[in-house]
């Protein structure tokens, strides 16, 4: 399904590769480029260098990850500070809050303020206080953001079938999870559906505990839901496989809202970016910052011009819930993995 934003790029037409290369850096050693990511490297940092290897663009990358820890990051701010690398990338709502810190902050100094920074995986850059305006940062980072408008969300399921009672299952203490949330509450009123909220009870650490996802999807059928809503939520990403295998088990489809569900495990169907195609974006960031000297707070937070529907095949013929005929020529079909 293509739907546009208020932001046209023509990034997925792949005219960024019939572009003049990069202007020549000359003597310039590479650029120093020290990405923080949240939950190891994805299909973003794929793109990321790719499209700076074929603009011709030189640099070194630092790799470091949270690996969904947010206790590590200090250490990491402190390495940067160090370091003073020419750019600093981040990966995620929790990862980009901890590095450079949100617009407004009480602590400054525990965050990096002073190197321009891209930012990825952002689900609600401006909601989560991390630029002032999308069109104008407001400070010295700029980046991406990837989701469609949840009334987006919500229309592709009104579409593919009567769903009344859609279920969010989500970790209650991450900003961006309970901004989604926040999103579903207003926009369901424009469709004839009820929300079930059920957050992820946490342990004495505060983590969202994950051997509570079966109770809390035998929780969603016993209160009526017929779909189950996959949010930007990396802890149940990072359990995708046992969330939607035991939907499956208990009949209830997935709607997800992010790419990583409907490639590495079993939700039935979603309206997503291309972890790819973002990636490329994030780095025509970089390269208006690097090469072209532009500041970060003049560059807009950027975003696809084109959304895709995609609906796992597999999923469809085990839960029983077939799309209908006006989705299958706009949809891409997938299979589960492995099979």
């Amino acid at each position: 399904m293509k739907m546009a934003t208020r932001i046209g790029v023509a990034l997925l037409s792949g005219l960024f590769w019939l572009s003049p290369p990069a202007m020549a850096q000359g003597a310039q050693e590479p650029f120093e480029i020290f990405a923080v990511l949240w939950r190891g490297e994805t299909k973003v940092e794929d793109g990321f260098r790719d499209y700076l290897n074929r603009r011709g663009i030189s640099y070194n990358l630092t790799v470091r990850n949270l690996d969904l820890d947010r206790d590590k990051a200090p250490a990491v701010v402190e390495e940067i500070k160090r370091v003073r690398p020419d750019l600093v990338y981040t990966w995620g709502t929790a990862t980009t809050s901890s590095i450079i810190g949100k617009l407004e902050t009480d602590t400054p100094g525990a965050h990096v303020r002073d190197v321009p920074g891209v930012f990825v995986m952002v689900s609600y850059p401006l909601q989560s206080g991390i630029v002032a305006t999308l069109e104008n940062p407001g400070r010295a980072a700029t980046g991406v953001s990837f989701l469609p408008s949840v009334s987006a969300q919500l229309k592709t399921i009104e579409t593919y079938g009567k769903f009344k009672n859609i279920a969010v299952i989500y970790e209650p203490n991450a900003s961006n999870s309970r901004v989604n949330v926040e999103e579903l509450q207003r926009d369901i009123r424009e469709f004839d559906m009820n929300l079930i909220e059920l957050p992820v009870p946490l342990l004495e650490n505060g983590r969202p505990d994950p051997a509570q996802i079966p109770v809390l999807i035998q929780s969603a059928k016993d209160k009526g839901a017929d779909l189950l809503y996959m949010g930007p939520d990396s802890f149940l990403v990072s359990h995708a496989n046992a969330y939607t295998s035991e939907a499956i088990a208990a009949g209830l489809p997935t709607f997800a809202s992010s790419q990583d569900p409907l490639k590495n495990s079993r939700a039935m169907f979603g309206l997503v970016t291309d972890y790819y195609t973002l990636g490329k974006l994030a780095a025509l960031q970089a390269e208006r910052i690097l090469v072209e000297r532009q500041h970060p707070q003049d560059l807009p937070v950027a975003q696809l011009a084109r959304y895709k529907l995609w609906i796992n095949i597999d999923v469809v013929r085990e839960v029983g819930i077939y799309p209908p005929m006006k989705m299958i020529s706009i949809a891409d079909f997938k299979t589960s993995p492995g099979s």
